[in-house]
């Protein structure tokens, strides 16, 4: 089996980028890294009540951006249903109440034109987060991103 720099020597791509075009030395190309947006993903079952789910992110995240959800109906087209059951959404960063009681419908793609909906806090990389759903109707599945650096 080849090793990954030998491939990679054949696709002339450099293991740093930046050093062949801004002559950046390998520890600021790695600062440039961490700088970057990262996304988790997370997919929940919320059978009928209020249902409390932790979110882990990476020990290296030092800022929330912003979230999205989506509903995930099977057989149904998701830009036209949104949340059919669930009524309410609560999310906590480290005991801070961020969004209460609120309608799942306004923190997915019909009341917000950008890719996530924005809730910039810091981050310690050991943090408690929490996502609360209300749902007084059947099982509905929900997709969450969590949006940070």
């Amino acid at each position: 089996m080849k090793k990954f720099n030998d491939v990679m020597q054949g696709l002339n791509a450099p293991q740093f980028p930046g050093q062949q075009v801004k002559g950046m030395t390998i520890e600021q190309i790695r600062t440039l890294v961490k700088k970057q947006n990262r996304i988790k993903g997370y997919n929940f079952s919320v059978a009928t009540g209020t249902q409390n789910f932790n979110l882990q992110l990476s020990g290296t995240a030092r800022i929330l951006l912003g979230m999205s959800l989506i509903p995930r109906a099977v057989g149904t087209d998701v830009a036209i249903t949104g949340f059919q059951e669930v009524t309410g959404v609560t999310f906590k960063v480290n005991n801070e109440i961020v969004i209460e009681n609120l309608d799942p419908n306004f923190l997915g793609n019909f009341f917000n034109t950008d890719e996530y909906y924005y809730l910039p806090r810091p981050l310690s990389g050991t943090d408690e987060i929490t996502i609360s759903f209300t749902n007084p109707g059947a099982t509905e599945l929900v997709s969450l991103a969590i949006y940070y650096i």
